[in-house]
């Protein structure tokens, strides 16, 4: 009887164990998330141009009928209306955008989110999706794990982790990072290249800051931009046209 009641005890303690894990995750993920700011609340609204809804989904639906579609993962404990400036504007050059919100903000989470937005709209004839920093990671997994889905890859400020490989991955795909003094900010970008496509467009935008990628203020660890908030969002929305329309 004694054993019994032991085990009882310990499995117990184990599940309140699990329950506070999980509870303090959901707190941290809350607390420690990184807000949109004035910039990126000014583009969640709808134009004349664009259509701005935000349900499961944020979706920047253009004006007229569209045949390509962007589907973006936000950075890791990032608000994911902080990315609207950029998104907003590449959706008013006929583009259908959509940002995936993640559990706990973490995209790693749901990497095979995208088949959702995917199935949602038949219509769209070609993919591009898309990450920021974790979320590149993330994005890079479903490109690995459903290569038929999607038409090409845009990693902002990131890279894949070694278990998604895309080396010998047909994909389109483009990397979009900041320098100072002409070196990648972010530790390690040059040797994660060779887990990119042998053909993928690489542009450094010199002076360009992790955080700038969006609009949520300072990030811990990142360098000091060069350049301002809209020259950067101004630059990474020309460059994804130019690959999202060649």
């Amino acid at each position: 009887m004694k054993i019994k009641k032991a085990i009882k005890i310990s499995l117990i303690s184990l599940l309140l164990l699990i329950v506070l894990g999980v509870l303090g995750m959901v707190v941290w993920s809350k607390t420690g998330i990184y807000p949109a700011r004035m910039v990126a609340l000014s583009a969640l609204e709808s134009t004349n141009s664009v259509t701005v809804t935000q349900n499961k989904w944020i979706t920047f639906s253009p004006a007229e009928e569209v045949e390509k579609g962007l589907i973006f993962y936000p950075g890791g404990l990032v608000d994911p209306g902080a990315y609207a400036p950029i998104l907003h504007r590449i959706a008013e050059e006929g583009v259908l955008v959509i940002i995936v919100p993640m559990p706990l903000n973490l995209a790693i989470l749901n990497p095979g989110s995208a088949n959702s937005v995917i199935n949602d709209y038949p219509q769209i004839s070609e993919w591009i999706l898309a990450g920021h920093s974790l979320g590149g990671a993330a994005a890079a997994i479903f490109a690995e794990n459903n290569p038929t889905k999607i038409d090409a890859i845009a990693f902002w400020d990131s890279f894949p982790p070694n278990s998604s490989d895309l080396s010998d991955n047909a994909i389109s795909a483009i990397s979009i990072f900041g320098t100072t003094n002409n070196f990648p900010n972010t530790e390690n970008f040059d040797d994660k290249r060779v887990l990119l496509p042998g053909d993928t467009i690489f542009i450094a935008i010199e002076g360009a800051s992790h955080a700038q990628f969006g609009d949520y203020g300072p990030q811990k660890g990142d360098v000091v931009a060069s350049i301002s908030l809209t020259e950067q969002h101004n630059r990474v929305a020309e460059i994804m046209l130019d690959f999202i329309n060649p």
